[in-house]
């Protein structure tokens, strides 16, 4: 079963990647960068890694090192995509006022959901052991949309910067659809509602995606950098606040797993120089 998650772990990098060639050259930022159908396809993704990953829940979870070793790939791919397609436009304008508002604005609304739902908590649930199932589900809500909606606004960009955007919040996908699926069927909750709510999600990504390259695909270059910087910020958020955390808890973590981060980060690289 192990072989079965790095592979569909895997297969999902490899079907993006063999895609995005088939969506064309990189095209010029403007409304007319991507159609929205196109788009469309490309969130059959994430919906796809959704369905995987419950199926994968319902069957048997991965392993610690399997979950590990998949979560620092995730992660490297996101720094890359943060690197590679949003840093270079955010700087390209100069407009320093912009990029300092966003990305504080995107580290201080990422920073204050996780303080708003630790308060939420209160010290009951930490107590308990863990957090509440509907804070996850809400702060996981929360994280999705501002994906999608950064997925949307990278379409409008380049099809090279959505399509990487996408691969990694595909694998993002994957990690949320097995880990929600255990944590709620385990609390008691039933498994039509446990695919219920994943599947919401999923499409909230979708529509998200859709709304981001049809809302802010006529945006002022001030405004589209002020957005990019936002959404850096909340994708460095994911990487380094969710997914590495969570790969090094306890014994999980090992040289081999570790490394793929930077196999994520260099596949990410040539991948960008490829599409």
């Amino acid at each position: 079963m192990q072989r079965f998650v790095s592979a569909s772990g895997i297969a999902v990098f490899l079907t993006g990647a063999a895609l995005a060639p088939a969506s064309g050259a990189n095209l010029a930022p403007g409304p007319q960068a991507i159609a929205l159908e196109e788009i469309f396809f490309w969130s059959l993704l994430p919906i796809a890694a959704t369905l995987c990953g419950i199926v994968v829940a319902v069957s048997r979870p991965p392993g610690p090192r399997v979950r590990s070793a998949l979560q620092h790939l995730a992660a490297g791919i996101v720094v890359a995509a943060v690197a590679v397609e949003i840093v270079p436009e955010m700087l390209a304008g100069g407009h320093v006022l912009f990029v300092a508002s966003g990305f504080t604005l995107g580290v201080g609304l990422m920073f204050g959901v996780r303080i708003a739902i630790e308060a939420l908590e209160g010290p009951a649930s930490s107590a308990e052991g863990g957090t509440s199932a509907w804070s996850m589900l809400i702060a996981t809500g929360i994280d999705l949309a501002i994906d999608g909606l950064l997925i949307g606004l990278g379409f409008a960009i380049s099809v090279s910067t959505g399509a990487l955007l996408t691969i990694a919040v595909t694998f993002e996908m994957l990690f949320i659809a097995i880990g929600l699926s255990a944590t709620l069927r385990g609390r008691g909750f039933t498994a039509r509602f446990t695919v219920v709510s994943l599947c919401a999600m999923a499409l909230l990504t979708a529509v998200c995606m859709l709304l981001g390259a049809s809302l802010l695909a006529g945006l002022e270059s001030t405004s589209m950098v002020f957005v990019l910087s936002f959404g850096a910020a909340a994708l460095l958020y994911l990487a380094f606040e969710e997914l590495l955390v969570e790969a090094h808890e306890g014994e999980a973590d090992t040289a081999v797993g570790s490394m793929l981060f930077f196999v994520g980060f260099g596949a990410s690289l040539i991948g960008a120089m490829v599409i």
